[in-house]
């Protein structure tokens, strides 16, 4: 099953593949999303997600602590539902 990402408000729309991550997904399509170490951890790939169900396959998100609530880290999401995100500032990370 595939699902629609939408970059809000504006931006592309492109598709996950089941099991993709949005990540990946974008970069396949020349979809260019902002992304770091792609393994969770720095949290250069952090987005807002305005709708829709993701999952994290690999459990919790080292980089999503101290993160406002609705963060998303696309390199490591999962699409569950079709999505909306929206690219802001990069965060500031705690460590």
């Amino acid at each position: 099953m595939n699902f629609k990402i939408e970059i809000l408000p504006d931006g592309p729309t492109f598709t996950a593949e089941s099991g993709e991550t949005v990540l990946r997904a974008a970069l396949r399509q020349a979809v260019e999303l902002p992304n770091g170490c792609r393994s969770g951890h720095c949290g250069a790939c952090a987005v807002t997600l305005k709708g829709g169900m993701i999952h994290y396959p690999s459990g919790m998100i080292e980089a999503l602590h101290g993160q406002p609530a609705g963060t998303c880290l696309t390199c490591q999401a999962v699409a569950h539902s079709d999505l909306a995100i929206e690219i802001g500032p990069p965060p500031t990370l705690t460590l």
